[in-house]
């Protein structure tokens, strides 16, 4: 069944977005001791994809068509910020194959987003938040592809934050998410999670920040247990994961921006063979070139390793383009003028899964314009 039959309100609601914000940013012009900034940006994109339906081999190539629109309204009052942001997508697959008119599912993105936060006694900030997203996915073949997946995602979450002195900003947040596929109805889950975080500079242009995060995820699916001998047995319990996660981060700013972050994550589930450590680690650089032009890097990897021993292999993240893994993306961008932009991103991703059928490459080519205003 379409999410948009799934969801009704939440699909209205999403696509009365644009005119919501645009009557937001108008009257808070008239508004005394109240200021409004709006800006959006329409990107026309052409896109080269050598891995298509993200195949381990006999890999089919194809371009697709993309637009997107992104809006954003910023308020400011007095002791108050509120920002509001807007993304409506829409990717177009070319045929794969002249034959049997094989095609890549095309997608349509939604996603409305509000963060406010205020300042109150104590030299406190305190703050919320939300986000709601929905992906549909249109002309799908018959392969039941991970990639080609629909779902609907939102998120909810509370913040307060205080500079403490030499000792830096200190940070408090908890956050409320819950992530509803469209068939894969048993990798459905809600999760809470609460965060702590530090962040302090450490010398002139450089900073660094350490944030120690707890989530506890209740999944749809059962859960397996081994028996005496061994075997697995299905119970009747919903999958339990709490996972613990530590991130270190350094930003160096002048001149270029590098950032490094390292996430080490330990998941401990009652679901055998759930149960892992992980190491994440990625370094974005970016720097302006001579003539105007302007290069961003993106560089991620991760180290997985499950506790448990299986015979049958365990998927734990099952939309690809939610898993970081391995990959590298390089953009290249420069304004043609006030309101025109061209861009050239190189991506590489090299997926890998604990079922090696799911594991591939990829490579993309995209070439984008985008207007602002």
């Amino acid at each position: 069944m379409s999410r948009f039959r799934q969801y009704p309100l939440i699909w209205l609601n999403t696509c009365l977005a644009v005119p919501y914000l645009l009557f937001i940013s108008t009257s808070a012009v008239a508004a005394e001791r109240i200021s409004a900034r709006a800006e959006s940006r329409l990107t026309i994109a052409w896109e080269y994809d050598d891995n298509v339906l993200e195949e381990r081999s006999d890999k089919l190539s194809g371009g697709a068509g993309a637009v997107s629109l992104f809006s954003k309204v910023r308020l400011n009052y007095p002791q108050s910020l509120t920002l509001l942001n807007f993304h409506l997508g829409y990717i177009d697959h070319h045929k794969l194959a002249e034959e049997d008119k094989l095609t890549a599912g095309d997608i349509l993105v939604l996603k409305l987003a509000i963060d406010s936060e205020r300042r109150i006694a104590g030299g406190w900030t305190a703050g919320a938040g939300a986000e709601l997203k929905g992906r549909n996915i249109y002309r799908k073949n018959e392969l039941n592809l991970l990639s080609e997946e629909g779902y609907v995602r939102g998120a909810g979450r509370l913040f307060t934050r205080k500079q403490v002195g030499d000792l830096g900003r200190l940070s408090f947040a908890y956050r409320y998410s819950f992530f509803n596929f469209e068939t894969f109805n048993t990798f459905n889950y809600r999760a809470h999670s609460p965060s702590i975080r530090l962040s302090r500079p450490l010398a002139p242009h450089l900073a660094g920040s350490v944030q120690y995060s707890f989530t506890h995820r209740r999944y749809r699916r059962l859960i397996n247990v081994r028996d005496p001998d061994g075997i697995l047995v299905q119970l009747n319990e919903r999958q339990r994961d709490s996972l613990h996660q530590l991130d270190f981060t350094m930003s160096y700013t002048r001149r270029r921006l590098v950032n490094f972050t390292w996430s080490l994550q330990r998941n401990d589930s009652n679901n055998y063979g759930f149960s892992y450590w992980n190491n994440r680690f990625s370094l974005l650089f970016a720097e302006k070139l001579p003539l105007d032009f302007f290069l961003n890097a993106y560089l991620f990897f991760e180290l997985k390793r499950y506790s448990d021993e299986v015979d049958v292999p365990i998927l734990i993240d099952i939309i690809t383009e939610e898993n970081d893994n391995n990959g590298a993306i390089v953009k290249l961008s420069r304004p043609l003028n006030e309101t025109l932009e061209a861009a050239l991103t190189v991506s590489v991703y090299r997926n890998e899964s604990s079922i090696r059928e799911l594991n591939f490459r990829k490579s993309l080519l995209n070439f984008a314009l985008t207007c602002r205003f």
